[in-house]
């Protein structure tokens, strides 16, 4: 069970210029810190971030389409890309485990802003838990979020803001707990569709697998 391994749990998502973390940048960050409380034996909500971040540049159209940001809603409202980190790094350590909806795109560009903000070299260490890997093992396709809280009955909004996403995100993976908790069976495990395979680890102590969706591939190979 989670809540017997970790202290603390952080649930994110970002919102960004497009799909490549070496080129392209974070413009949203939604962040939910959950905590252990030991007498109750479960999580209880200990910080919310939601910030936008300025950028040197006008975002693609096909961005703000997506999202609803614009460049002036960058400029008005948005911190910078340092300030963000900073906001970002107060709720994060080392054993805490990081959660996300398709997490290997989030890391991705979460390990490219801990190298431009923090060391060149660094690297995330953290157990992860995709929660799109759980949902893939137990419906059929398609697996974005939308189909995910949809098929849930989760009545958070999900509008492709960094920080309604994590909140539905959070309300999914409640829900399949809820249904069968077969978490430990996804942690650092993810997988992925065996048409497009990754370009290379995640991580060092994560496992990629092919994933094809509600064959229950992960939760048979690797609970225990």
């Amino acid at each position: 069970m989670l809540v017997e391994k970790y202290e603390k749990i952080l649930l994110f998502d970002f919102e960004t210029t497009g799909l490549y973390p070496n080129t392209d940048r974070i413009i949203e960050i939604g962040a939910i810190l959950l905590k252990r409380d030991p007498k109750m034996m479960q999580y209880r909500m200990d910080k919310e971030l939601s910030v936008l971040i300025r950028q040197n540049k006008p975002l693609p159209p096909k961005i703000t389409e997506i999202t609803n940001i614009t460049d002036e809603m960058l400029l008005t409202m948005g911190i910078s890309e340092e300030e963000a980190f900073q906001a970002f790094f107060d709720m994060y350590d080392e054993k805490t485990l990081l959660v996300a909806y398709n997490i290997a795109f989030d890391h991705a560009f979460l390990k490219a802003l801990f190298r431009r903000q923090k060391d060149s070299l660094y690297e995330l260490n953290n157990d992860l838990l995709d929660v799109m890997a759980m949902f893939k093992d137990r419906h059929p396709f398609p697996h974005k979020l939308d189909n995910a809280v949809s098929t849930y009955g989760v009545e958070v909004k999900n509008t492709h803001r960094a920080i309604d996403d994590i909140k539905a995100t959070l309300h999914v993976l409640l829900q399949m707990i809820k249904e069968r908790d077969t978490t430990d069976a996804y942690i650092n495990v993810i997988g992925y569709n065996p048409k497009y395979p990754p370009r290379g680890p995640l991580a060092s102590h994560v496992k990629m697998v092919p994933q094809y969706g509600n064959r229950l591939e992960i939760e048979r190979m690797f609970k225990g």
